[in-house]
């Protein structure tokens, strides 16, 4: 007792006196603020105007796993706090502008910015492709871009998977969960999903509560459409969209590219989705 008062009169009389007083810090306090320092990341995203590449300001980026949003600046850029090593999702909308997702990589590893582009609201491409030399007719409703640069439709009328094998957006906008989609068709195959046409691991379910699985990253309102292949209807890479019958050669080429990947999987995992996110 008397130490620990004699020990605070003099830390008194050093501080009245403007002396300068060296307080050590236990080494383990070092590793916690060394640990947290690690474990907060940033990762930039720059928003872009897709048909001018202009920076878009004010864009909402919001963090689907920590629900944290971040607004861009004047330059279209904005910094997003990470906290995870296992992946996310990103929701980016804009006023006038259609909404995005993107799935983003949260590795160490993972650095880099992301570029993101947005179409204007109500922007869509002509409803008319074609397979080889032949026509596939479209239906008034099959406008949706994001569909029509990634063969969803020609896969659908020309590909060898039944048509309840593909879903499209507007079937789920009533729906609380992604995976309501086998009241309308097949239900997902959550052990070998590609989102965008990449290969996303779906976290496992444990059945504690509703959203979970591939519903806890994916929101029906974010989906543009769903195929689901089993053994013996592969999609169809070869499949590809013409170039001047409405969609863009860049979007086919990445479709067909897709669609091989995925069918790869099939034999080993026995089904596939692919998750066609709006843009």
């Amino acid at each position: 007792m008397r130490f620990a008062r004699t020990t605070r009169l003099w830390l008194a009389t050093m501080l009245l006196s403007g002396a300068p007083v060296a307080l050590a810090i236990p080494s383990t306090a070092h590793a916690q603020v060394d640990t947290a320092r690690a474990r907060v990341r940033l990762r930039v995203i720059g928003v872009f105007d897709e048909e001018t590449g202009n920076p878009l300001e004010g864009a909402d980026v919001s963090d689907a796993l920590t629900g944290i949003t971040s607004r861009t600046t004047t330059t279209g850029t904005v910094a997003v706090f990470l906290g995870d090593t296992t992946g996310t999702l990103l929701r980016i909308k804009k006023v006038g502008y259609q909404a995005s997702t993107v799935l983003l990589g949260t590795a160490l590893r993972d650095t880099s910015p992301v570029t993101v582009t947005m179409l204007h609201a109500g922007h869509a491409l002509a409803p008319v492709i074609t397979v080889g030399e032949r026509s596939v007719r479209l239906a008034p409703s099959d406008t949706i871009s994001t569909l029509l640069r990634n063969g969803f439709y020609e896969r659908r009328e020309a590909g060898g998977a039944p048509r309840f094998a593909f879903v499209t957006g507007d079937r789920l906008r009533g729906s609380s969960v992604v995976t309501n989609a086998r009241f309308y068709g097949r239900g997902i195959c959550e052990s070998n999903v590609y989102i965008d046409g990449m290969h996303f691991v779906v976290p496992t379910r444990t059945g504690h509560f509703q959203k979970e699985g591939i519903d806890a990253f994916v929101s029906p309102f974010d989906v543009a459409g769903i195929e689901t292949y089993e053994l013996g209807d592969a999609p169809a890479a070869t499949l590809h969209t013409g170039e001047g019958a409405g969609a863009l050669g860049a979007g086919a080429g990445f479709a067909a590219n897709s669609a091989a990947n995925a069918a790869g999987t099939l034999a080993s995992a026995g089904c596939v989705s692919m998750i066609w996110l709006t843009k």
